[in-house]
Order: C-alpha cells, then sequence, then structure tokens
C-alpha cells in the first residue's frame, strides 16, 4: 500500500493547481490521473509549422488568475495577447458575417452608434433590445436558462443571433437549459442593482485609456501553446508524486483517513483526499463515502464535442481573416457551430504564408457528430466554410481533436444543486472536492478553485 497525506484524484489543470498548493506548503501529495498524459483537456501539438490547440486556446484575462500563475511558474516573458489589431467577432447570417457592434458584450449593447449602424440585427429587433432600458428588472434571486433572461430583457432575436450561436461556441451548451446564475452571474446581479444590463454596465467605472491607447487584450496564450502552462506545472512539482494511467475505483472511509482502490494496482492509503475529476467519472467511487453527493455529481451532464484544425495556403483563402473568428447560429442550419482564426488571433501559429482555422463541431446543438470518421469532419468543415471564407482546394494539414463527455453543461439549477453537494463533501472531514462542472468552467477559475482545494487541504493537515 503507497501511504501519501493528501491524494488527489485528477490530473487536469485543477488537480495539478491544488498539487502545487500542497508543494509550496511542503504538504506530501499524490496525484492520481486516469488517463495516460496531465493536463486534462489542455492539449497542444506543434507539426509541419503549425501549432495545434486540441482543448481550450486561450485565458481569459479579466480572470487573472490563470496568467498569475503563469508569471509564477516563470512563463511571464512567454505570454502572447490576441491580436489588438484585428479584434473583431463576426456572426454568420444568411451565409454573410456580420461583425459584432464595438462595445457589445455577449448580447448587450454598450455603445449606441455602433449598435444602431450594425447590419446584425433588424430594426424591429433593436428597437426590442432597447427596450431593456425600461423594462423593469425581475426581483428575487431565482434561477432560470439564459435564454429566458436574454428573451426577457432583449427579446427573440438576441437570442437566436447572439445568445444561442455564442454559447454554442463557448460552453457547447444549449441557452434554454444553461444557468444564468452559473455562467453570467454579474448580468443577474446587473438587473437586480440598476433594473437594465445597459445602464448597468454604463454606471460600471471604466478605466481611462491614454490618448492613442489600444484597449487592453480580453484573452492571452503562450508563444508555444498552452501545454507549456502544464510543462512548467509539472516541472515545479515532484516527478514521483504524478502517476498516469491510474483509475481509481472506490473510495473508502479509514481510521486513518481514507483508501483509495485502484484498479490494477496497490491500494493508496491517505490522510485527505482532493476530488479533481469530471463528477460523471469519479460518481460511482464516492457511493460508499458520500451516496447522495455522487448521484449529484454523476447527474451532472457533459456534452461531447470535436474540434477540426485547418491549415490552408494564404493564397488559398479569399476572406481577409481580419478578427478573431466567428459563431455560427443554429438558423444556419450548419454543422459547424464555430470557426477561429487562429492565426489572426495569435502570432506564432502558422508558418509564412499559411493560415490555420479551428473549426467546432457537436455540443448540445448536435449530440451525434462525433459519430463522423475524422476525414468526414475535416469535410464536414471545409464544405460549411468553403464558400463563406472563399476556400480553394484542399488544406495542407487538417487534425482532429475528439472530447466526448467532455464539456460540463451547468444547466438551470446547478448552483443549488452544488451547495448541497458542498454540504455533503463537508459532513466528510478531510475529503475535498473541485474541478470542472463543480463550481464553473474554464482555465483561470479552474487554476483558483484548485489552489483553494489545495490550500485547504493542507491547512487540515498541519
Amino acid at each position: 500500500m503507497t501511504k501519501t497525506t493528501v491524494a488527489i484524484i485528477g490530473g487536469g489543470i485543477s488537480g495539478l493547481s491544488a498539487a502545487l498548493a500542497l508543494h509550496k506548503q511542503k504538504v506530501p501529495y499524490l496525484v492520481l490521473e486516469a488517463g495516460e498524459r496531465l493536463g486534462g483537456v489542455i492539449r497542444t501539438e506543434a507539426r509541419d509549422g503549425f501549432l495545434l490547440e486540441g482543448g481550450p486556446d486561450s485565458m481569459l484575462a479579466q480572470k487573472p488568475e490563470a496568467i498569475a500563475l503563469c508569471r509564477e511558474l516563470g512563463l511571464g516573458e512567454r505570454l502572447v495577447p490576441t491580436n489588438p489589431d484585428k479584434r473583431a467577432v463576426f456572426v454568420l447570417l444568411r451565409r454573410k458575417l456580420h461583425p459584432l457592434p464595438e462595445g457589445m458584450m455577449l448580447a448587450v449593447p454598450t455603445k449606441i452608434l455602433p449598435f444602431l449602424a450594425s447590419s446584425l440585427f433588424s430594426w424591429p429587433g433593436k428597437l426590442r433590445m432597447g427596450l431593456d432600458i425600461v423594462i423593469p428588472g425581475k426581483n428575487g434571486h431565482g434561477d432560470e436558462s439564459i435564454a429566458s433572461f436574454l428573451r426577457r430583457r432583449f427579446g427573440q432575436e438576441a437570442v437566436d443571433r447572439l445568445g444561442e450561436p455564442l454559447l454554442a461556441g463557448i460552453h457547447a451548451g444549449d441557452p434554454e437549459r444553461l444557468s444564468i446564475l452559473a455562467t453570467f452571474p454579474r448580468f443577474r446581479e446587473l438587473e437586480r442593482v440598476h433594473g437594465s444590463l445597459v445602464r448597468g454596465l454604463w454606471a460600471a467605472p471604466r478605466p481611462k485609456p491614454e490618448p492613442g491607447a489600444k484597449p487592453p487584450a480580453a484573452f492571452y496564450s503562450l508563444r508555444g501553446g498552452l501545454v507549456e502552462l502544464v510543462e512548467a506545472l509539472v516541472a515545479r512539482l515532484d516527478a514521483g508524486a504524478l502517476r498516469t494511467a491510474v483509475s481509481v475505483h472506490r473510495v473508502e472511509a479509514t481510521a486513518e483517513g481514507f483508501s483509495l482502490a485502484i484498479d490494477g494496482g496497490d491500494p493508496v492509503s491517505a490522510r485527505r483526499v482532493i476530488v479533481a475529476a469530471p463528477g460523471p467519472r469519479i460518481a460511482k467511487a464516492l457511493e460508499g463515502l458520500v451516496p447522495e453527493a455522487a448521484r449529484a455529481l454523476g447527474a451532472i451532464p457533459f456534452v461531447s464535442s470535436a474540434t477540426v484544425l485547418l491549415g490552408y495556403r494564404r493564397a488559398d483563402v479569399s476572406h481577409p481573416l481580419d478578427g478573431y473568428g466567428m459563431v455560427v447560429p443554429a438558423t444556419e442550419n450548419l454543422r459547424t457551430t464555430a470557426l477561429s482564426f487562429v492565426s489572426t488571433k495569435f502570432p506564432f501559429r502558422a508558418p509564412e504564408g499559411h493560415v490555420l482555422l479551428r473549426g467546432f463541431l457537436g455540443g448540445a446543438r448536435d449530440p451525434g457528430a462525433l459519430s463522423l470518421r475524422d476525414d468526414e469532419m475535416i469535410e464536414t468543415v471545409t464544405n460549411d466554410m468553403r464558400d463563406v471564407l472563399g476556400l480553394r482546394g484542399q488544406p495542407v494539414l487538417s487534425r482532429v481533436f475528439r472530447w466526448p463527455g467532455g464539456t460540463p453543461q451547468l444547466e438551470v439549477g446547478h448552483l443549488e444543486r452544488m451547495r448541497e453537494v458542498e454540504q455533503a463533501v463537508a459532513a466528510v472531514p478531510g475529503l475535498f472536492l473541485t474541478g470542472a462542472g463543480v463550481r464553473s468552467t474554464g482555465i483561470p477559475d479552474s487554476v483558483a478553485d484548485g489552489t483553494r482545494a489545495g490550500e485547504a487541504a493542507a491547512a487540515g493537515s498541519r
């Protein structure tokens, strides 16, 4: 039997962040990852001069935890911001690309003139969205779907042309089911305080930019891709404390703490346990320890998606690719839900004279997409985008990354269900919970929550 102070189940970014917190406190730990590699959904490959991100490709600057971690690990000079000169995000409407109006935050227009001049919305749609200023805010703190919230504040056109395609791209989700409180709590708070999202955002303090200065970058990546963050974390941790291809199938309480049964291996004894694996994958192992919490974790819906990367000669793409990419409303009847102009968005992603595109398939909108073969996925994205972007010939590079059950869906009532889970977990001293789908999603939130879990386990180990 292997003994340790803290066992961490899951070696994604949450689990590695928890391990770092323990490492800094000099608390012995053991990371147990069921897969063959660490880093979870972060997956970067270099091929033929292209840099391919199979999972997330950036870190949100507004939430500083991930960028701060990069700097702590000595990666500060490797950080690269999104292109400051070509910042447009497009929406495909009737097979033509329409830029989001300047100042648009999800479906909230914060600048009047760009919004009024936009070709993305009809005049009736613009008038309905403008009614947000006078429609009374909803009282109470109850949850509702993002679609319900946006429809109530801005009308159906805002849902169809912004809410649905943006959320299909960000969360691979269905806005009729996703929770406004779990995904965009700030919007509900703006409504509660100001009665209007537009008035609330107008009232928010904004830093005055220097004359001639460009707006700060909304996202950052690393010169060699996000895998550099994983590699730096792994290098900082104890090599002997990181185990892959280790599947935990049962966690039991003991007089000393916990016993973890390992498929095909010796059990692990730990005084404390941090669960940093996706709920549905670890729920069965927790059934004997926290049965009600295990059932709730197992019920968190996850959807499957695929990332399709296509490298083209620049001369074979007629569109200027003058932005970060596009989202595709369901009303367009295409299987591609979004497409990033990767080589415009970030530097060092494609060799000279080439461009890199990244398409997305699957999610809640198209659950059967992963039944397609890789070549069928490549053909689907290519055909969907051929006329939109003026693609000629075949890509010089193509790569498909599949993510079965990879994206958690924070549906209406999620926060309340997770509070019940956390109460059940808190009743078991020494057991901690973190990871995607528990509280939130995204790299910064995963870093913050994993660190919190590691610090809590370290404090209890002194």
